[in-house]
Formats: C-alpha cells, sequence, structure tokens
C-alpha cells in the first residue's frame, strides 16, 4: 500500500508537469507498541516542460499522420498522462509492430525534456485471390488489394473484383479516417 501510495503522489505530480518528482517514505518504529509511523517526503523539483516531440522509425508513414495522434504538446508542461495516451494511439493506428516512448532530460537545462516516438512500420497491404465452382457459373474468380496506409497517408484503399459468367462486381474503396478535423 505504500509503494502504490508513493507512486500514485508521483503520477499526480508528473500529470502537473513535474517529471522527475522524488518522493520517499520514512518509517518511524515504535517497538514498544509494535507499530510503524510512515513519513512521506515530497520533493517535486522544477516543473518540466516539453521542448521537441521527435518522431524516428517511419519509413512509409508521414509524420502529420503520427503527430495527430499525439496528445502532448510542445511547449506545454509535461503530462505523463498525455504521453502514455500518444504511445496507446500512435500503436492504435495499425501501422506499426512496435511503438517506444522516451522522454530523455535535454542537457543544459534542468526543467526541459523531449518526447521521443520510435516506430517500427509494419505490412499494411492485404492481397486476396480465389478460385470456386458453381454449377450455373462453372468458374467463378475473385481478387482484391488492399492498402491500409496508402502511401503513408493513414487513408485506406482497396479494389476488389469477382468475375463469373453471369455476373461481374467491381468494387473500389476509399476511406479516409480525418476526412474532417
Amino acid at each position: 500500500k505504500l509503494n502504490a501510495t508513493t507512486k500514485a503522489i508521483s503520477d499526480r505530480l508528473g500529470k502537473e508537469g513535474y517529471a522527475f518528482a522524488n518522493v520517499n517514505a520514512s518509517p518511524e518504529i515504535d517497538k514498544e507498541k509494535r507499530k510503524v509511523a510512515f513519513t512521506i517526503f515530497v520533493d517535486p523539483g522544477k516543473r518540466v516542460y516539453v521542448r521537441r516531440i521527435n518522431v524516428t522509425g517511419n519509413t512509409k508513414t508521414r509524420d502529420e499522420v503520427i503527430r495527430r495522434e499525439v496528445r502532448q504538446m510542445e511547449g506545454g508542461w509535461y503530462d505523463a498522462d498525455k504521453v502514455t495516451a500518444s504511445k496507446q494511439r500512435v500503436d492504435k493506428l495499425g501501422f506499426f509492430s512496435e511503438v517506444a516512448v522516451e522522454t530523455p532530460a535535454v542537457s543544459g537545462t534542468s526543467d526541459q525534456l523531449d518526447v521521443n516516438l520510435n516506430v517500427t512500420e509494419k505490412p499494411t497491404g492485404n492481397l486476396m485471390l480465389g478460385v470456386g465452382t458453381s454449377s450455373t457459373d462453372k468458374v467463378i474468380l475473385s481478387g482484391s488489394i488492399a492498402q491500409n496506409n496508402f502511401m503513408g497517408s493513414g487513408n485506406n484503399v482497396a479494389v476488389q473484383v469477382n468475375s463469373a459468367k453471369t455476373y461481374r462486381t467491381y468494387v473500389f474503396s476509399y476511406t479516409n479516417p480525418y476526412f474532417t478535423q
């Protein structure tokens, strides 16, 4: 419970911009009454600001696709919850196999840090081919190709073709998840 309490205090200070807060508990032991009292010392340190948000590892996906998911703002107070939410939102895009966040302090200052987002791209395309038979159409051919991160824009594009003796279907799909901001 004590560890949870000190972590909760540290997390709360982290939400307010005190990224390097120091929270320690000091025990006072009463051997006669067999009790221990704890004094919690809190040193919030200086309020920390985010100097830059750096994105690395995105060889295909554009910076703007990643940055629109980031909730922590450059120049604002550091907020640990916003940094965590940013990591989760970038991960939920589905374009990356790994998303890592680092918050190194800026050398030469005691009240600034950078947020470094390092991503590892993964394949986002899909190709399907199919052949079937039926009593009326004999042979049925189908195929589709889909790209969930078309040209690194975060948009989804898909083309599908189904062909048989009695019918043909052509489908083109384009989805922009941020059509409106």
